[in-house]
């Protein structure tokens, strides 16, 4: 039974099992991202009453934030902090503190987000605000648990659990308590199966206390989380490695959790639909229901087109390649394996550099303090001073020269498109020279109109050899074709009209502007949102977020 994190709705709901076969993950970057967003959007309602500035401020740190602009979001923060000491605001004080914290996790500044977290600490302790305690301490117990500190992080945990239980508020008490049960039962994934089900069933005994209406936990926070508790207590069950696996008893919570789901009058998380769908296509995968487990396997991936959950996709990839071949079908199967074993790379890539990251920050800061202690040593002459100005006035000209270099690229395809007139495949002849008869080469120039015009080159697997031996021609005739009449190699040339392809959808279909680089990548047959955005950078010498930012801004 292996953990696989399902990112937090408003606090540290981040618990859920799976059975895939994954090792245990920490996400710690993304879960607090999401974490410190969805505290951020809330944080007016206890901020500085009356004061709009503190609240514009937030704002700000709120965009900055999910622009991934996580440093200029600190400094906005750290002016909330000042702001608020400067009129008495104790509350703006701490919520922006907390939230600083939060980002120093996300950017793995593990140190700084536990020494800002004493400051959080003292003041939440003066104002006998309970409930950011409890949230103090659950933030700390991640932290720790992703440094490898298990014994620290249940401590933690159980403070937690200790202010959680100090909150006046019923409802906001009983969700709270809830919350950390929920986020108890991954840290005893593999070591206690008895202690996560304890915890589960937890978990749901304090969200059901919390009434269908009040002014503190809305209606549809009480039915996501027991949608969450039903799915993972339906997983539970169904792992092959708990002694108490029961597949009645693990249909009968995903069926309360799905109907959950179909009577919440409500908005639900979009985390949370895609987690529940990834469930029950694994369950019915296993029952060998091949049928539905296809069925919640592509709704799902629908969903996550708008809600990029990579993770959860790497898991419905592999389960759909497994229930096509289940029904038959293995060419689907093979298109699903290469879909994941592509995304699967990528994601490893990534943890790598993830884990990798904290301890280079220390390394780092450890080497800077000592560079800081020699250079505070050294004066910094005039003459110097006077170089970096210069330098740093030539680098905003260039910048500003270059952004208006880039929106001129920019116009110019805008004016093609609305022409027509777009083609970056160029149709004339270079000075190329070939062996071919001038038969034989009008027989591939036709076939290769053919294939421009049929779509084909969307499919991953387009190769010179298997285009060649489409054509029923060799790979040195089809390149030297492409070479003369398209004046590209022909990697370039395939790139090119897969970039003309998205181009055209992104201009004359305004719902693909809402959709994520990572589907738009895989869309027009790339191997990766890297791979697509050097590769639209290169046709147009504009990269793709630039695009699309300007066709919203212009409302084209």
């Amino acid at each position: 039974m292996i953990l696989k994190l399902s990112f937090p709705k408003f606090h540290s709901k981040m618990g859920k099992i799976s059975s895939t076969g994954f090792q245990r993950l920490s996400y710690i970057c993304i879960f607090l991202l999401f974490f410190f967003l969805s505290i951020m959007i809330n944080a007016n309602t206890i901020l500085c009453p009356g004061n709009e500035k503190v609240t514009k401020m937030m704002d700000k740190a709120i965009s900055l934030n999910s622009d991934g602009k996580s440093k200029e979001a600190i400094d906005v923060l750290q002016k909330i902090v000042n702001f608020s000491r400067s009129i008495g605001c104790e509350k703006g004080e701490l919520v922006a503190t907390k939230n600083m914290m939060l980002v120093f996790s996300q950017t793995y500044d593990y140190k700084k987000a536990l020494e800002i977290s004493d400051r959080v600490r003292d003041l939440a302790l003066n104002q006998k605000n309970y409930k950011i305690l409890s949230t103090l301490y659950g933030t700390r117990a991640t932290l720790y648990e992703n440094l490898g500190l298990n014994e620290e992080s249940l401590k933690e945990y159980k403070k937690a659990l200790k202010y959680a239980m100090l909150i006046p508020n019923a409802d906001t008490r009983y969700y709270e308590v809830s919350l950390i049960y929920y986020n108890l039962t991954p840290f005893y994934q593999g070591r206690d199966n008895g202690k996560v089900l304890y915890y589960l069933e937890k978990s749901k005994e304090e969200v059901q206390k919390v009434s269908d209406n009040n002014e503190e936990v809305s209606l549809n926070k009480k039915i996501d989380m027991l949608i969450s508790v039903n799915m993972n207590l339906g997983i539970y069950y169904r792992d092959q490695k708990n002694k108490n696996k029961d597949i009645k008893l693990s249909e009968f919570y995903f069926m309360e959790a799905l109907r959950q789901l179909d009577n919440s009058k409500g908005e639900i998380n979009p985390d949370t639909k895609i987690d529940l769908y990834q469930a029950l296509q694994e369950f019915y995968q296993e029952k060998k229901d091949y049928k539905k487990a296809i069925g919640y396997g592509e709704d799902m991936l629908v969903m996550e087109r708008s809600n990029s959950m990579p993770y959860n996709r790497r898991v419905a990839y592999m389960v759909l390649a497994k229930s096509y071949l289940g029904i038959g079908d293995s060419r689907t199967s093979k298109k699903y394996l290469d879909l994941f074993t592509k995304l699967n790379d990528s994601i490893l890539t990534i943890e790598k550099e993830a884990v990798e990251a904290p301890v280079k920050k220390i390394i780092s800061e450890n080497k800077t303090d000592g560079e800081k202690r020699i250079k505070n040593i050294i004066s910094i002459s005039s003459g110097i001073l006077m170089f970096f100005i210069v330098i740093i006035i030539g680098m905003l000209f260039y910048r500003k020269r270059s952004n208006m270099i880039v929106h001129k690229k920019y116009e110019q395809i805008i004016e093609q498109l609305k022409k027509g007139t777009i083609q970056n495949i160029r149709q004339v002849p270079s000075s190329v020279q070939n062996n071919i008869s001038s038969d034989t080469e009008r027989k591939i120039l036709s076939k290769l109109e053919e294939f421009e015009a049929s779509g084909k080159f969307l499919e991953k697997d387009v190769t010179l050899g298997f285009l060649a031996n489409q054509f029923g021609t060799n790979t040195k005739y089809l390149s030297e074709v492409i070479n003369k009449n398209r004046s590209q190699k022909f990697s370039n040339y395939i790139n090119s009209l897969r970039i003309d392809y998205i181009v055209h959808k992104l201009y004359n279909e305004p719902k693909y502007r809402e959709y994520k680089i990572s589907y738009l990548a895989e869309e027009s047959g790339f191997a990766s949102p890297q791979v697509f955005i050097m590769a639209f950078k290169k046709v147009y010498d504009v990269t793709p977020f630039y695009f699309i930012q300007n066709l919203k801004k212009d409302q084209i």
